[in-house]
This record gives structure tokens, sequence and C-alpha cells, in this order.
């Protein structure tokens, strides 16, 4: 019915697209369609789009972005279907990207895409790599793999994510937008996928060019809320000059933006950062913390976080008015059934404004993935059950069953109307409303899961 957050990856490509459109690279009488389509919260033309590709004067190509491993199955079922009609298909995103990144040859999913005649696409399309693409499809000679890993590119000067405002209105929240102010992370978590397709070496784009792209949403689109889509927003070199120019924005121009941004567990040791942020417009802080039992985190080399830190961690960031939205992974190699029951009592007593759960999961693209292929672990073979709500393998300390159990009660645990008046009570005022969805979105979604 309605979708949550636009997807940054399809706005990203909808502004490449326009730019070379606008720079005539593949032609001055070239007439240009471009359609977005969301498949979650709209149906998709097949009718049209087949009746456009038998025109001999229309050039098709359609394009399946951001697909993630656990989307892969739709996404190939579609690729397939436009494939067996005669249409170009792209289909790229962190499954295609991660596979070839870890792999030295396609994986068996990919194979039947590629001998279908799908082009896969794995890395970043900026730098002049889509308007390559684009050329290559328009001229009938589309590779059957792109594989720009190895060529991360400068994104400073890059065309910026843009919006769609046909598609923007199948969103809950209309004034909500997405923005990657920059790409990559310097750490190295064995279950991330980020470092293996989006690079350790971070990369970023320019700040001016971030504040006037807000500048021009608000006006022309009536954008008020961002999500920065950054791995970790505190290790985005232009982080002070962002914020600096937030708050002129707000206190100058009276602009009410409002943002959220995912960081790692050392970002209140940056000075000055959440004192910035909070006078920015920073309304929540999606952290990373993963576990409460430091030899997991060591094992899963995220050394960075220390979880004697995490409670001044919360309290800097909430002292500011600023909701701590906690990561936590169920699932690490030294979890148990009672291990996670006592761990997620010390989260509790953390008092963070909201968690979110999830399973570990072995995605292509981590080093927890290429690890499993090399020791022939016993791994679930429906990628559908890849989103890191699910089973996908045999836990060497939970039985199958136990750790989806321990995963659903840690999710009853935090929500639970108790713990959510403990936690408004520590909150300051302008906390309360972002709390309150989220628990009412929990329990309703129990409601509709049963």
């Amino acid at each position: 019915w309605r979708g949550v957050l636009p997807s940054n990856t399809l706005s990203c490509l909808y502004g490449l697209s326009e730019d070379v459109r606008e720079r005539e690279i593949l032609g001055k009488d070239l007439k240009w369609d471009i359609e977005l389509i969301d498949d979650t919260v709209q149906n998709i033309p097949f009718k049209k789009i087949f009746r456009e590709n038998r025109s001999p004067k229309t050039k098709v190509l359609v394009c399946l972005v951001g697909v993630q491993t656990n989307q892969f199955v739709r996404a190939s079922d579609l690729a397939l279907k436009f494939r067996k009609k005669g249409v170009d298909v792209l289909i790229g995103g962190f499954h295609v990207s991660g596979v070839i990144s870890t792999l030295p040859d396609l994986s068996p999913e990919l194979v039947v895409l590629k001998n279908a005649g799908a082009s896969l696409v794995a890395g970043e399309a900026e730098g002049g790599h889509w308007e390559k693409i684009l050329c290559d499809a328009l001229h009938d000679r589309l590779g059957s793999v792109y594989n720009f890993l190895n060529d991360l590119p400068d994104i400073s000067q890059s065309p910026f994510p843009k919006i769609h405002p046909k598609l923007h209105k199948h969103y809950a929240i209309k004034h909500f937008g997405t923005l990657d102010c920059g790409r990559g992370c310097p750490f190295g978590c064995t279950f991330c996928t980020v470092i293996n397709v989006q690079g350790r070496r971070m990369r970023f784009r320019d700040a001016q060019l971030v504040l006037n792209k807000i500048r021009e949403d608000y006006h022309r689109y009536g954008i008020t809320h961002y999500f920065f889509t950054d791995d970790n927003f505190c290790r985005n070199k232009n982080w002070e000059a962002i914020f600096d120019g937030l708050i002129e924005i707000r206190q100058k121009e009276k602009i009410p933006i409002l943002f959220m941004m995912q960081l790692d567990t050392q970002s209140h040791l940056v000075p000055n950062f959440v004192e910035k942020a909070a006078r920015a417009g920073c309304a929540q802080v999606f952290i990373g913390m993963e576990s409460l039992n430091q030899e997991n985190l060591k094992a899963a080399k995220k050394n960075q976080n220390e979880i004697e830190n995490f409670k001044h961690l919360v309290e800097a960031f909430q002292a500011k008015g600023i909701i701590c939205h906690l990561a936590y992974i169920i699932g690490f190699p030294l979890d148990t059934v009672e291990s996670v029951k006592k761990d997620i009592q010390q989260l509790l007593a953390l008092k963070a404004g909201q968690a979110s759960f999830f399973m570990m999961t072995p995605l292509p693209g981590s080093i927890d993935y290429k690890q499993a292929l090399e020791k022939g672990m016993f791994r679930d073979a429906d990628l559908n059950n890849y989103d890191t709500f699910h089973e996908t393998f045999r836990h060497p300390r939970m039985a199958p069953g136990d750790w989806l159990e321990a995963y659903e009660a840690a999710w009853r645990s935090f929500y639970h109307p108790e713990n959510m008046k403990t936690i408004l009570r520590s909150l300051n005022k302008e906390n309360y409303w972002g709390v309150f969805f989220n628990f009412i979105w929990y329990k309703n979604s129990l409601q509709v899961e049963g």
C-alpha cells in the first residue's frame, strides 16, 4: 500500500540517467522515457513494456537496481520473464556485486541469468560507467558482465540521487528523502558486505553540493526529512562542514531539516560531533552495537566496539535529544539461548530509544560468506530467507528453532510495554513520538503475523 523509504539506489540511477540525457551523450535527437518502478509498492506494466519493445524505433532497457540477496529470486524471475520477450535486462546490486567480489567464478544463479542473456553489473555506476552501459545498450552490444569493483569512482562531483515525484507519492511520508553523502567504511567486520562492495577507502560528495541539493529538494519537492545512507557518517571527512551548513540552513533560512544517520560506536568521542549533530537537525542515529559479548565482537573483527563505552555512547546522544537506535545481531558463534537472554537484559539497561534485531546471515560479499563456502558449511539454499530474519545455517550452540525463538524473544523483551515506559521516562520530550511510533509499529506487526 505504502513504502517506508524510497530506494536510494533507484534515485541514484535516475539522477545518473537524467545527467546522461541532459549532456546528450547518446545523441542530440534521442528521445528519452525514464520510468521508475518500486516493485514493493507498484505494479509492473509488463504489457506496456513488451509492446514498446516490439517497436522498431524504440530501444527498451529494463534495469533491476539495488537487488539484495533476499530480493534476488524475485529479480531473477522478472529478468527471465523479460528476456523471454527479447527485452534487454541489466541486474545489479549487492547480491551480484557481493558474489563477484568474493568468488573466482559466477555462482549458479548468476550463470542462469547470464545464459538467458541478462547483463550482470557489479560495482557503482558513477565515473562514466553508466553512460558506457547505456551506449552499449543503444547500439546492441551489451556485455554479459560489467565488473567495476576495482574501479571505485570519485563521487565528489557526481550527479546526486534524483527525486521522481510520481514515485514519491507511493511512500507513507512524502517529505522523506535519502542521500548518500559518502560511501565505504574503514573497518573490517566479517559479516559486512559494504567493505568488499563499496570498499574500505572512503569517498565523499562535496559538502557544498550536498547542502545545495538539500536546499533544492526542499524548495522543489518539500523534502524536510532525510536518511543519510552513509554506512558510517562520523567517518565522512566532510561531516563538520555539512553540519555547519545545516545549522545555518535551519537557523538563517528557517528550513526545518531533520535527519537520521548511521554511525559507529566511537562516534560520541569525535570532538563536537554530537553537539553539532543535534543543532544540525539530527533526530535519530542508527548504531551498529551488534553484541554485548566482547569475545563475539573480537571474533567478528569489530574491535572498535568496546562494551564498557556503550552506556556513555547512548547517554551522550540522548542527552542532546537524539534517539539512539541500536542494531543488534543474534547468532554470533559464542551465543547461546541463555547468553542471549542475559545480553538483552544488559541492552535494556542502556535505555536506548529503539533497537532492531538481526539474525547472523552469511551474505555474499562478506568475509563470513567466503569462509562458509571454504568450510563447506551447510547453508539454506533458498535465497529468499537471506533477509536476516531466518536461520540460514546450523548454529554451533543453538538448535534449529531455538535460535529463532531467541531472536523473537529479544524483540518481545525490548518492546514490552513496561520497558517502553522506562525508556520514555528517561528521554527528553522531543524523543517521545519517534519511540512511540516504533512501538506501535512493532505491536501492529505482531498482530499481522499472528
